[in-house]
């Protein structure tokens, strides 16, 4: 017997089929988490251009590498390329500023990567008649790095 301006329960059914819904919504979440790609991107050696003299993208997502290589022809899968091209930052110098783009399986760790991204501006900066510029703004000092990585290099 119902009495007025008290609130009953949901019928069993009714609450048996919001509880479905829920789980299959739930269920959807988890299946598309395993579908999330990954894209890391740094950049190193400010030149006086204000451009980085490296740019280094690593992803696990194709479109992520095709999008940015789309420059390079190829006859196959584009897994990664090196771009450069060319600015005078002194209005007398030419020197390339690089964008390496990979793919990859795992993405890397933000501390890998600024490793990766280090080394690399060194390398592209003595090929080049240009004083090196990969420690300015950093001091060639880890920033990604928590405590631990901070103390080791100390």
């Amino acid at each position: 017997m119902a009495v007025p301006g008290v609130a009953r329960g949901l019928p069993l059914v009714l609450r048996m089929a919001v509880w479905c819904r829920a789980l299959v919504v739930l269920a959807a979440l988890l299946a598309l988490d395993g579908c999330a790609t990954s894209t890391r991107m740094a950049k190193m050696g400010p030149l006086p251009t204000t451009e980085p003299l490296v740019t280094l993208i690593v992803s696990d997502d194709r479109a992520v590498v095709e999008r940015e290589c789309r420059e390079v022809h190829a006859l196959g899968p584009i897994l990664g390329c090196s771009l450069w091209r060319t600015v005078s930052p002194d209005g007398t110098t030419a020197v390339k500023i690089m964008k390496v783009v990979r793919y990859t399986d795992v993405v890397p760790s933000a501390l890998a990567l600024e490793i990766d991204v280090h080394e690399l501006c060194h390398v592209v900066a003595a090929l080049q008649p240009i004083d090196d510029p990969c420690h300015v703004g950093n001091g060639g000092v880890v920033q990604s790095g928590g405590p631990n990585v901070r103390a080791m290099i100390k």
